[in-house]
């Protein structure tokens, strides 16, 4: 195998079990490396560090499997990665969900692999060469311990460019249907897995979903939910809050004709309008028609995917809250989200408060959230704490 030695005052992060090495973290080769091919990472001095995979041209030039100096990355190596995941979502998955992330990349020390379980289907992603190169061996593991009916591959990430790779989406075990119902917190889900976004459904706002039906809309309320896209958050508050009207945003056909569905599968359509629209323009138009609602939900696609945009990210952010705000009744309920992860947690409250200031509403900060239990973020990679939520609440009285 080959051998990977690092700089001297690079290991202490890597005993420290960050899963990264970086390009320039590395000292030398044992010999040339081959794109894709499992490694072992030493110190300067030659002590044994890691195990994992290289792409000698990446950035992130190796991403680590495992901290054991005895164990083999075989078949058997992914059924106990595998099984341990499993075991993970199975004490903390709540019984009337259906849906959740089995996987989720460096968090279950299987960096570049997502997989997420849709009611006895799996939707893989791999977004890296050396978990291309593994991928055989991933398969056989989930066949052999969560037994599905079916895997299909949806590997449609950009970032698999910048590894070198195609863009696929196939499948790979079983059959796969082009919709499955899931549930979710006890509520129903078609969900597109063939031609759907991402792998079929956003699974991380699970909890954030929950907590603002049950907590932040009341019966009769009228809600917004902008960048809808299958209906989440807006069947949730329709169901568990008994909102009297919802009205749901999106730019995408696919998704609103899926949230109706949903709504028509839990016996909530009569109380949604469904609005096709670039939400900047839509929440532009409400507001200057003086639309008013008592629960507001704004959870945009990522606008920043690079440091070199994090400013104009912000702008686009701001002129969101602006218009929610600006529309938000006294006493009302915001809830503010961004994917980004270079939006971090203070970055997003400087957005709103500024927000805030400029449409003078007095705002109560009644809960920070992130993402899902089952998507947890890792302490020595802060950007794995993508999903950041503000919960918030607005004074009961006119200034």
């Amino acid at each position: 195998m080959l051998q990977v030695s690092i700089k001297r005052g690079r290991e202490r992060r890597i005993r420290g079990f960050h899963p990264w090495v970086y390009k320039n973290d590395i000292l030398s080769f044992s010999r040339k490396p081959k794109p894709g091919e499992l490694c072992v990472v030493r110190d300067y001095k030659g002590a044994f560090l890691a195990k994992g995979y290289i792409n000698p041209e990446s950035y992130i030039a190796i991403r680590i499997l495992t901290f054991k100096k005895g164990e083999e990355i075989d078949l058997e190596f992914f059924k106990r990665r595998v099984s341990e995941a499993l075991a993970y979502r199975k004490e903390l998955v709540p019984s009337d969900s259906t849906a959740f992330r089995l996987i989720h990349s460096e968090a279950d020390y299987l960096p570049g692999l997502i997989v997420d379980y849709y009611n006895g289907y799996l939707v893989v992603q791999v977004t890296t060469l050396g978990m291309e190169v593994l991928k055989e061996k991933v398969v056989r593991a989930l066949v052999e311990v969560v037994e599905p009916k079916g895997i299909y591959e949806k590997s449609t990430v950009q970032v698999r460019e910048l590894e070198g790779l195609p863009l696929l989406e196939q499948l790979l075990y079983g059959d796969i249907p082009e919709k499955v119902v899931i549930a979710e917190n006890g509520i129903r889900f078609n969900v597109q897995i063939v031609g759907g976004q991402k792998t079929g459904y956003f699974l991380d706002q699970r909890e954030n979903k929950l907590l603002f039906a049950e907590e932040f809309v009341n019966e009769g309320d009228r809600v917004l939910d902008a960048f809808c896209h299958l209906g989440g958050f807006g069947i949730h508050a329709a169901v568990i809050g008994k909102a009297r009207e919802v009205i749901a945003v999106d730019s995408s056909q696919l998704a609103l004709d899926l949230a109706k569905e949903n709504a028509e599968l839990n016996g909530v359509a009569d109380r949604f309008q469904f609005v096709k629209g670039d939400a900047f323009k839509v929440l532009k138009r409400m507001q200057q028609e003086g639309e008013k609602f008592d629960s507001i939900v704004i959870d945009p696609p990522a606008f920043a995917k690079s440091k070199t945009v994090v400013e104009q990210a912000k702008k686009g952010y701001k002129e969101l809250f602006l218009r929610g705000l600006k529309m938000l009744k006294p006493g009302g309920s915001i809830v503010v989200c961004s994917c980004s992860h270079h939006i971090t947690p203070p970055i997003l409250e400087e957005i709103l408060l500024s927000a805030a200031y400029d449409t003078r509403t007095p705002l109560k900060v009644l809960y920070t959230t992130c993402q899902a239990k089952d998507h947890p973020f890792i302490l020595q990679i802060p950007e794995s704490r993508y999903l950041k939520c503000i919960f918030a609440r607005s004074f009961p009285w006119e200034v």
